[in-house]
């Protein structure tokens, strides 16, 4: 697995400045109790206009960060994965994601680009294809999760394990 890196004009290898990765923590702590429980310790609030329940204050750089990430990795032509779609994942103590491989639809991959906002004071690193993904805060990698075993460590401490991850439909590339 490879982490994926962008260079923008905040530092030579995150996809989020400071000040948007402080935005996404706050509106993040104050929202995850509304979030839908996904598991022990384990939250996740998908970002759908046509959702009722529509946060109308998600910060606009979630939706920057995407584009970035769009950009970056040529996603122009690729459609959105259905089922989750973009989301917040947010993760206390005791809580991690289950070793699983999501569905991929045709022949298309259900890929998604997880954007690390806050890691926790210990655990919560992301694991793909049973090898542990060593990553930063403000950093993204990409999982073809449709493809690969994927699944985090359990979170321990008072810190939250906060990602956003985007869901897309990728072409699988000719062998």
């Amino acid at each position: 697995m490879t982490i994926y890196y962008m260079v923008n004009n905040y530092d030579s290898t995150m996809i989020m400045s400071i000040e948007e990765q402080q935005c996404i923590i706050n509106w993040a702590n104050k929202y995850y109790r509304y979030f839908k429980p996904n598991g022990t310790a384990r939250q996740y609030y998908i970002f759908d206009s046509s959702d009722k329940n529509y946060s109308k204050d998600i910060p606009s750089c979630i939706f920057l960060i995407k584009n970035r990430i769009i950009k970056l990795e040529n996603l122009n032509n690729c459609k959105q994965e259905p089922k989750f779609k973009d989301f917040i994942s947010y993760i206390t103590d005791q809580g991690q994601i289950h070793r699983h491989i999501d569905k991929n639809i045709n022949n298309l991959i259900h890929t998604r680009f997880n954007v690390i906002v806050q890691l926790p004071l210990k655990g919560g690193l992301p694991i793909y294809n049973d090898n542990i993904i060593q990553v930063n805060e403000r950093e993204y990698i990409r999982c073809d999760s449709g493809l690969y075993n994927h699944y985090c460590e359990k979170v321990i401490g008072d810190k939250a394990r906060i990602i956003i991850s985007y869901g897309f439909l990728v072409p699988m590339s000719p062998t």
